[in-house]
């Protein structure tokens, strides 16, 4: 199966440690934590058909976030960008473009609305970089939103007028509004201003394990009445309280999600690269994100949910056939 991963942060790892993205890494321990989890070769090796790459800074507003930002983007462009392996996504078209030309279809995903510095007017030049969707918050409170968990979290303050703004800009300018890390609040604050299709790019639902980094029900819900997609993060703490776990935890919460909404809101958000304390202990790295379609199969899903949710349903959605 063929996976398209929304959120894959391996390029914040090259720039704090030149870890090469174009390189083929050895793999790490089973469960390995923190990083070395994903490059070109081996998600070519893993038969990736797409994964989003995360653009992060401090999660604080400044000048430099935004630079950063744009220095990250050209990363991308300059060195994944241009791998014979991959397909660098600029329109909708591209993601299922990429399958076709059997490449990896790539594109950034900026996490964290404290990187525009305040100004919505920046959300115009991500468009322009192809930058496939925009966190509204990642680890601290910014201008536009709060977080569920991180500096200045709380489960009061709902999106503000100038998250507001930002939701109807990325509409604008075709970028997808991703509600992974927000307070509840805030993920129903944004689904009320969007008319469009939305992301929760890399979480897990508090219906399996309750923990203030998991969306409630409520939100999955909201998310779903805009035929949105929720992707389910290869965490263990998060998924079960521990890092022990196995990819049972991330089926747990992929079957919850289909039960409450149904096949076409779920999809996958790895995390991989992304300072996890523990990936789940029957994985190594990302050659081994078969293993939830496995499992899957032995729980008695067929092929059509697994196609959904390995990349059918992420792909409509960034392709724009929602």
């Amino acid at each position: 199966m063929t996976p398209l991963d929304l959120h894959v942060d391996s390029i914040i790892v090259q720039r704090l440690f030149r870890y090469d993205v174009r390189r083929k890494h050895g793999a790490g321990l089973r469960g390995q934590p923190l990083f070395w989890h994903a490059d070109i070769p081996r998600m070519v090796e893993a038969g990736y058909r797409g994964a989003c790459m995360g653009v992060h800074y401090y999660p604080w507003e400044s000048e430099r976030g935004w630079r950063e930002a744009l220095a990250q983007i050209d990363y991308l462009d300059e060195q994944i960008g241009t791998h014979p392996d991959v397909l660098r996504v600029r329109e909708p078209a591209d993601w299922s473009r990429g399958a076709a030309e059997n490449k990896i279809a790539i594109a950034p995903g900026v996490e964290g609305a404290h990187m525009l510095n305040g100004q919505v007017e920046r959300i115009a030049e991500l468009g322009r970089r192809g930058v496939a969707y925009l966190t509204l918050t990642h680890f601290s409170k910014n201008a536009a939103a709060t977080p569920s968990m991180g500096r200045g979290s709380n489960e009061q303050d709902g999106l503000t007028a100038f998250g507001r703004e930002v939701v109807t800009a990325l509409e604008e300018h075709g970028i997808v509004v991703d509600l992974a890390h927000v307070n509840m609040p805030g993920v129903l604050g944004a689904c009320a201003v969007a008319t469009r299709p939305v992301l929760c790019t890399h979480t897990g639902v508090k219906g399996v394990h309750d923990v203030a980094r998991n969306i409630s029900d409520e939100a999955i819900d909201a998310i779903a009445e805009l035929d949105g997609v929720i992707g389910i993060i290869f965490s263990p703490n998060f998924l079960a309280g521990t890092m022990r776990a196995d990819s049972n935890c991330v089926v747990d919460h992929i079957e919850y999600v289909v039960d409450r909404v149904g096949p076409r809101h779920i999809a996958l958000g790895s995390d991989y690269d992304g300072w996890l304390p523990a990936i789940p202990s029957d994985m190594r790295d990302c050659r081994d994100i078969g293993v939830v379609a496995d499992l899957l199969r032995s729980r008695g899903h067929g092929e059509e949910l697994i196609e959904r949710i390995y990349f059918r349903n992420a792909e409509e959605l960034l392709g724009g056939a929602r």
